[in-house]
């Protein structure tokens, strides 16, 4: 889900941010930003807000190649997104990223609380304001004394072409910078997860537009499993676990046999509308699917996280699903029934 646009491996350039869990589950999730010419600037993004016990033991994780393509800024993404009149843009100049998958450090949002997320108004952010959730991008004043916040107040509710999903989304805005001539903000999908963009490519809703959102809510679940994540992976995405699994989530045998990029998961939401896009694979060392669907302004996502703590041999299962709406408390039953077969399932293996 992530693009690189950094093609060489000189370590004294390279700064990053690390993140691990409470219990030393390390998720190896690197950021790099990097502008058009490859030199690198002082923007930092927090994956997970955690602390690092032992380096040696994230090394042990990453290969000499990951660390080399570990998340960059996405060159490659930017130089293909389009506005809503579908018009290519150059990336900006102090780069961006796309992190569906930061599900632990920004969790989905219902929009009906999207005013109460965390924000820094007046002012730059400090290094632990970028975190611990509150803000996106740190920037060294003493390297760019002339960088600012932009006047305006967040959070604000916004529009956003996100090439990946391809989807206009919904995004809430809880920053924006201005560093010589570009101004980018850094943003909250509803979904969970976050990104960045020109200031240009987003639009902002007004409160009349706002006021037409039907209210929805998302089922966040997280289910440990004493599994591999290999086990949980297979359970997942083989089509010898879709009929046991499609029991609980199509008692009526409504759907049809699907193909293609729906069939990457075992599981399916009737409502979901067209997928517009799906990924299932590796992602720096986790397993992670998300399929995007769009059905009108009924913006569907499926996202399904898996993360190993290989010591203890217990593995993680973070879900997200929606939005819903009348149907959130029968959909909330039927992926917590789901989850619970998907982990007798991986146990029994």
């Amino acid at each position: 889900m992530h693009s690189n646009g950094y093609d060489g491996a000189d370590p004294d350039y390279q700064q990053f941010v690390v993140s691990a869990d409470r219990k030393n589950q390390f998720t190896p999730s690197l950021h790099y930003f990097t502008s058009l010419n490859g030199t690198f600037i002082d923007l930092y993004i927090l994956l997970y807000r955690t602390k690092i016990e032992d380096m040696n033991r994230l090394f042990k994780i990453l290969s000499p190649l990951s660390l080399v393509f570990l998340l960059v800024v996405l060159t490659n993404a930017q130089n293909n997104t389009t506005d809503e009149n579908n018009t290519k843009q150059e990336p900006h100049k102090y780069g961006g990223w796309y992190c569906p998958d930061n599900l632990g450090g920004f969790p989905a949002v219902d929009i009906d609380n999207w005013e109460s997320v965390p924000v820094v108004n007046g002012r730059m952010p400090t290094k632990e304001e970028t975190q611990n959730g509150t803000s996106l991008i740190f920037v060294d004043q003493d390297k760019y004394p002339d960088a600012k916040p932009v006047d305006m107040e967040m959070p604000r509710l916004a529009r956003y072409y996100n090439d990946y999903s391809r989807k206009n989304e919904l995004v809430i805005i809880i920053q924006a910078v201005q560093i010589a001539d570009d101004a980018i903000v850094g943003f909250r999908y509803l979904n969970g997860g976050n990104g960045s963009a020109r200031l240009s490519e987003v639009r902002f809703l007004d409160e009349g537009e706002i006021d037409e959102i039907s209210s929805s809510r998302f089922v966040t679940l997280d289910i440990k499993i004493n599994a591999t994540k290999a086990q949980i992976w297979d359970v997942l995405t083989k089509p010898e676990y879709m009929q046991t699994l499609k029991a609980i989530f199509d008692k009526e045998n409504a759907f049809m046999p699907s193909s293609g990029e729906g069939t990457k998961v075992n599981y399916a939401y009737a409502k979901g509308g067209g997928i517009t896009s799906a990924f299932a694979g590796d992602l720096f060392g986790n397993q992670y699917i998300q399929i995007d669907c769009e059905h009108g302004e009924y913006q569907y996502v499926q996202k399904f996280l898996v993360s190993e703590n290989e010591e203890a041999k217990i593995s993680d299962l973070h879900i997200v699903c929606g939005p819903y709406e009348d149907d959130y408390e029968s959909q909330k039953a039927i992926l917590m029934d789901w989850a619970q077969k998907v982990k007798e399932l991986s146990e029994e293996k």
